[in-house]
């Protein structure tokens, strides 16, 4: 049937992302100098010359491909934020700290963090965009979000939420950084080290904290 024929820009902007899904892979695998435009082509089932006429060069693909890594991790954050209760701190910032540590510790992530780090003398520019959009973007939002909270005594919101952050995330992110690739935190390890977490950042910053500080 005519209606259900894909219109050539349909065809393309999927062709697009089946090369985009391609070189993720390669990149993420491989690294930059260790993947050629040729095994993305092959892996997505195109040519060369279609590679190059979507993007240009491979260097062009990768800074592409790195920059569309960062909002899918933003916007899972910011549905935790927006759906997480604002009458229950306790609980909402323990739920958040979860969240965190799901998002940021998933395998995905810490081999893109890996990829970020390692050509970051190659790419200053896409490394500090990469580190901007994402984790800035994260305490950025997070400190938003703490300062919308009753009864928290909070005298730097970006401090809190940075150490809110680092709480989270800093050892076992550093562990896996230095594991094989598909190294995982288990669904129990993340919790423990979320709850952990919450525990500290609610000893410096809770409404106990603050009567503790006016005694």
């Amino acid at each position: 049937m005519a209606g259900t024929e894909r219109t050539p820009q349909v065809r393309g902007a999927a062709r697009r992302e089946e090369i985009m899904q391609a070189a993720l892979d390669a990149f993420l695998d491989r690294g930059y100098l260790g993947t050629s435009v040729d095994e993305i082509a092959a892996a997505a089932r195109a040519s060369k010359r279609t590679v190059y006429s979507h993007f240009g060069d491979k260097e062009a693909l990768f800074r592409e491909v790195i920059r569309s890594t960062i909002a899918p991790m933003q916007e899972a954050l910011q549905r935790e934020l927006d759906t997480a209760s604002r009458d229950d701190p306790r609980e909402s910032i323990r739920s958040i700290a979860r969240s965190l540590a799901t998002i940021i510790l998933a395998p995905q992530v810490v081999r893109l963090r890996r990829v970020v780090i390692a050509e970051t003398d190659r790419f200053p520019d896409l490394a500090a965009e990469w580190y901007r959009l994402g984790p800035g973007q994260t305490v950025e939002r997070l400190a938003a979000y703490l300062g919308d909270l009753d009864g928290l005594s909070i005298p730097d919101l970006r401090v809190a939420a940075e150490q809110l952050l680092w709480l989270v995330v800093s050892e076992p992110l550093n562990r896996l950084m230095f594991a094989p690739s598909g190294t995982t935190v288990s669904p129990a390890e993340i919790e423990r080290t979320a709850s952990h977490a919450f525990d500290a950042f609610w000893r410096a910053y809770g409404p106990d904290n603050d009567r503790k500080r006016r005694a």
